[in-house]
C-alpha cells in the first residue's frame, strides 16, 4: 500500500531538522483501503495499542490504512515508546500513516534550538523530553544550560525518531476524504489551506458552514486537535479527539467507500 501513497513534495535529505518539515501532504487514489483515523494519541502508547488490536481484528476486507492525525507525543507519559511503536512493523494487513500535528511543529522547532525555557515545555513538551530521561520535570530543564539542554537531547533522542518527525506530513487526501491534523478553512480551496490552519484551526465548533471547495461529493474532513466528549459528525466534518490523555479515551473513524462512517473507542 505505500507504493499507493505518493508524497505531493518530496523530503529535502539528511539534514531532516535544519528547516521545517518539506512534505506538504500525501494523496492515496482509489480504489482505497479502509482506513481507520485516530485521534490525538498525546503519548497513551497503551490506548494505541488496544486501539491498534481493535483495528486488526475488525472485519472489514481487505487492506487497512491506520492514519493518526498528529499530536501522537507531548503531555502524557510515553512519547519515545509511541514513536518506537510507529517505527516497528504494523499488524499483519495494516499499514500506517501519520501526520503533523501541532505538537511535533512545536517539538521540532524546540529540537532545532533548544531552549530550557521554551513556552513548547509547559505544553506537553516536559513530559516528553522526560520519555526520554532527559529530565523529570520543568524544573529540572530549567536548572540546565541550553549546551547542557542540547547535549542530552543528542544523547537521549535517536537520530531515527528525530528523522520519523521531520518526515511527517500535514495531511493526506485520499480519494473524496481530506485527512490533517486540525481541520480547514472552508473559505479557502482544498489545495490552498494554509500550514498554519492546518495545525492550529479550532473551526470545528464554529456554525455549520458549505465544505471548501476541492471536498468531493460525500467526501468528509477529518480531525483531531479539538477534544470534544464523543467523536462527532458534522456534516463533512469529522473531529476524533476525545482527550485522550486527560480522558483515557482514545477514538477513531473507519471510513469504507458507500458506506457510512463507523466510530471506534478504546477506555474510558
Amino acid at each position: 500500500m505505500r507504493a499507493l501513497l505518493r508524497r505531493l513534495v518530496a523530503r529535502r535529505g539528511p539534514q531532516a531538522l535544519a528547516a521545517k518539515p518539506a512534505v506538504a501532504g500525501m494523496m492515496l487514489d482509489p480504489p482505497l483501503p479502509t482506513i481507520y483515523a485516530v485521534g490525538d494519541v498525546h503519548g497513551r502508547l497503551d490506548l494505541f495499542r488496544a486501539m491498534e488490536a481493535q483495528i486488526a481484528a475488525d472485519a472489514a476486507p481487505g487492506a487497512k490504512l491506520i492514519v493518526l492525525l498528529g499530536d501522537i507525543i507531548d503531555r502524557g507519559p510515553d512519547s519515545a515508546g509511541m514513536i518506537d511503536h510507529l517505527l516497528a512493523p504494523a499488524p499483519a494487513g495494516t499499514t500506517r500513516l501519520c501526520l503533523l500535528g501541532n505538537h511535533e511543529d512545536m517539538a521540532l522547532q524546540f529540537l532545532r534550538d533548544p531552549d530550557p525555557r521554551a513556552d513548547w515545555l509547559v505544553h506537553g513538551g516536559a513530559e516528553m523530553l522526560a520519555s526520554y530521561g532527559i529530565a523529570r520535570d520543568i524544573a529540572a530543564l530549567h536548572a540546565l544550560s541550553r549546551r547542557a539542554l542540547a547535549m542530552r537531547i543528542a544523547a537521549h533522542i535517536p537520530q531515527d525518531h528525530l528523522d520519523f518527525l521531520a518526515a511527517l506530513p500535514l495531511y493526506l487526501h485520499a480519494g473524496p476524504h481530506y485527512l490533517c491534523h486540525a481541520g480547514v478553512d472552508p473559505a479557502q480551496p482544498l489545495d490552498q489551506q494554509n500550514r498554519r490552519t492546518l495545525l492550529w484551526s479550532r473551526r470545528f465548533a464554529d456554525p455549520e458552514s458549505p465544505p471548501p471547495r476541492g471536498l468531493a461529493p460525500g467526501g468528509l474532513v477529518v480531525q483531531g486537535h479539538m477534544p470534544i466528549e464523543a467523536p462527532a459528525l458534522r456534516d463533512w466534518r469529522i473531529n476524533v479527539d476525545t482527550g485522550a490523555y486527560m480522558t483515557g479515551r482514545l477514538s477513531a473513524v473507519r471510513l469504507v467507500q458507500g458506506l457510512a462512517p463507523v466510530f471506534l473507542s478504546e477506555g474510558g
